[in-house]
């Protein structure tokens, strides 16, 4: 029986070489993981239809371990200033003809080379002036494996 076992063997671990295997599917990991550097920018621009789009692009890079998080807003309005509040992150099915909500995603040396995507959450700004800003978040991001990591912090520019 130990003799067919063992010819078995090799067969099985051909038949998975190829595909990725994590156990940790359901760890949700929640360190200080918003790297130390933010930038902002905004913009607001006229869709087709006449809509006022006010777009947030946050960047947080950190060049010691090279992580990096970008938060995209995308928010409908009637006036060309983001306005401080709370916004929800959901999965955005696609770009094309823009879109409308959080688009985000987080890497980081530690965490493998595929990028986790924001799934759900918030976004709090809390004040939103010239060249600074402040707020929190609180944004689930998943990869392709499953594997969540939960980012839940404050932030600030200055």
């Amino acid at each position: 029986m130990k003799y067919v076992s063992l010819g078995i063997m090799p067969f099985v671990l051909i038949s998975n070489a190829g595909d990725e295997i994590d156990y940790g599917f359901s760890e949700v990991i929640n360190h200080d993981l918003i790297p130390n550097q933010l930038d902002f920018g905004f913009q607001s621009e006229r869709s087709e239809t006449g809509t006022i789009i006010n777009s947030l692009n946050l960047v947080f890079t950190d060049t010691r371990d090279n992580g990096r998080m970008e938060l995209v807003m995308r928010i409908p309005n009637s006036d060309t200033k983001l306005y401080n509040g709370e916004y929800q992150v959901g999965k955005v099915d696609g770009f094309l003809n823009g879109f409308e909500g959080i688009f985000g995603f987080f890497t980081h040396n530690d965490y493998g080379e595929k990028p986790f995507f924001a799934n759900s959450g918030i976004v709090r700004i809390l004040s939103l002036e010239d060249n600074r800003i402040q707020g929190y978040m609180d944004v689930t991001l998943v990869n392709d494996y499953g594997k969540k990591i939960r980012i839940s912090d404050t932030f600030r520019n200055y």
